[in-house]
């Protein structure tokens, strides 16, 4: 990998920029950026370190985080407004395994009382406290051992139970179920379905296969790996760790258009057919980005909703120019990874002469929107 350090310092760049800001907050809030939103990430957030490394490349890594990071709050925010309508101004949530605050950074702006951060990483803990201002809750290894000292109306956990063996996967789930509200409280938890698995036949009889390595080094790996489950698995565990008094609502790919979301609610406390209307938004990437003086610049990629199929086109800013640019063009890879055949020519491919200011780097900007007004960052940041 290139230089860290400097890839660092040249995200830190893109997430202090003004347009960068904008951006973001129009495809988070579809306006303005609230006046205290801030785009900085923690130079320690596995999420963007693992994104820098797989790609090398500055750009890449802040469209990808960001990219996540706004599908994660809608996703989130749907499903808190499907179930509880206007009373989620009034929730106590706890962002639990918040990390460095990929969600929280978005949740704070939309509801911003009672809300509350868990995290075991105490450097991530105080980032959120302080950045985001948000209550912070120090949690632990053992389940037993995390004492929060009130119970919640929505616990949101993503992407934790998608790495913990077999025992803490029970232990974690029947916690959070037993902290959530006493009569209306819902928890929502994210798994890797066995449709993710490379070979499904490896899936052992009682539903949950764990590997001890992860995208974070600094967790004990037999602690924190990769699990894969069933949704029976998932069934005999609600039913389990609830004492039959839990219902389950699935979300296939709910979260990253990968990984799966359960919501579970004492049985009678809710409508969970109410997450049928659930929606995925659009989804897409840049894959080809060329930038040269003789043949100026050269774009390629995809962009589909799993909602409603290809997107007719990507949105595309070069500088102060502004395109659209059309899907069409074959793309079985995607339409065979989201097994959704609507998807087979969702590709685009963009090409313009590069107008530059002077010598500098050409700023790029592609988004991809659903019919419904929902925005996808495919790609933002400024090519040399």
């Amino acid at each position: 990998m290139a230089n860290e350090d400097a890839l660092l310092r040249e995200v830190d760049r893109l997430c202090t920029d003004e347009a960068m800001r904008a951006l973001i907050a129009r495809a988070a809030f579809g306006g303005t950026a609230p006046p205290a939103f801030d785009l900085r990430i923690h130079p320690a957030d596995q999420m963007l370190l693992h994104s820098l490394r797989h790609h090398n490349d500055a750009n890449a890594a802040f469209s990808q985080y960001y990219n996540v990071a706004l599908q994660q709050y809608r996703a989130a925010y749907s499903v808190i407004r499907a179930i509880f309508g206007e009373r989620a101004q009034a929730l106590h949530i706890l962002d639990f395994a918040c990390g460095f605050g990929r969600l929280l950074r978005f949740l704070r702006h939309a509801i911003p009382q009672r809300l509350h951060a868990a995290e075991i990483q105490e450097e991530a803990l105080a980032f959120v406290g302080e950045r985001f201002g948000v209550e912070t809750i120090p949690s632990a290894f053992d389940p037993e051992a995390f004492q929060p000292g009130e119970r919640f109306d929505v616990i949101w956990v993503a992407s934790l139970f998608s790495h913990l063996p077999p025992r803490l996967f029970h232990a974690w789930l029947a916690r959070l179920l037993r902290l959530s509200g006493e009569e209306e409280g819902i928890v929502c938890f994210t798994v890797h379905d066995i449709c993710l698995l490379p070979d499904p036949a490896h899936m052992p009889e009682n539903g949950i296969l764990f590997f001890p390595s992860s995208e974070n080094p600094d967790l004990d790996a037999s602690l924190y790996g990769t699990t894969y489950v069933t949704e029976a698995f998932v069934r005999e565990a609600v039913a389990r760790a609830g004492g039959g008094k839990f219902d389950y609502y699935r979300i296939p790919r709910a979260l990253a258009h990968e990984q799966d979301l359960y919501v579970a609610s004492r049985r009678g406390a809710h409508d969970l057919s109410r997450l049928g209307g659930f929606r995925y938004g659009p989804w897409g990437w840049v894959d080809e980005k060329r930038l040269s003086a003789a043949k100026g610049l050269y774009l390629r990629g995809w962009a589909a909703s799993l909602d409603d199929g290809q997107v007719d086109f990507v949105d595309i800013r070069v500088g102060k120019q502004e395109f659209r640019c059309p899907t069409g063009l074959p793309r079985d890879d995607v339409a065979k990874v989201f097994a959704d055949p609507r998807l087979a020519t969702c590709g685009w491919e963009f090409r313009c002469p590069a107008l530059r200011d002077g010598d500098g780097p050409v700023r790029v900007e592609v988004t991809a929107s659903s019919a419904r007004g929902e925005i996808a960052l495919l790609y933002a940041g400024d090519l040399p």
